[in-house]
């Protein structure tokens, strides 16, 4: 889901989420009808927002709530913003390997979402250039995995 208010948030997914399995904010969108709807990437700049909108989902819904993010300029800033997100209390988050600058022909930044997968204890789920079935090894290697569940593919 789209969005930039943390009320209207909840009351789209309250209309949708006994239909669904999760309800997933988008924070990574670069699309110029996101980012001027403050919604998508524009979110990335506002971290009091990302919390606020969050934090008002999961203390009101009974459905499983994650986000999308990309990456931050820094390796640091994704981390600082990851662990914020994780202390709001999502399932996961999904971590789109490239910054909001970048294009789809630039390569995405596995090594990048290593740093993030290390410093959560939530499962991240690996976004970009993923595609085909040796992509996952590779992304796997890339990123640092631990365990068998902690990074998702997709």
């Amino acid at each position: 889901m789209g969005t930039a208010n943390a009320v209207r948030a909840l009351t789209a997914a309250q209309i949708v989420s006994k239909d669904v399995a999760v309800i997933d904010i988008n924070m990574g969108c670069p699309k110029s009808f996101s980012i001027s709807g403050g919604m998508g990437a524009a979110l990335l700049s506002n971290p009091e927002l990302i919390h606020d909108i969050l934090t008002m989902l999961r203390r009101n819904l009974d459905t499983e709530v994650t986000c999308k993010i990309r990456l931050l300029n820094s390796s640091q800033d994704t981390v600082e913003l990851a662990r914020r997100i994780e202390k709001t209390g999502v399932s996961a988050l999904a971590i789109h390997g490239r910054r909001v600058k970048d294009r789809p022909r630039d390569p995405a930044k596995w090594n990048e979402i290593a740093d993030v997968v290390a410093s959560l204890s939530i499962p991240v789920i690996a976004n970009g250039d993923v595609f085909e079935y040796e992509d996952f090894g590779r992304i796997k290697d890339a990123t640092g995995r631990r365990g068998n569940d902690q990074l998702i593919h997709v």
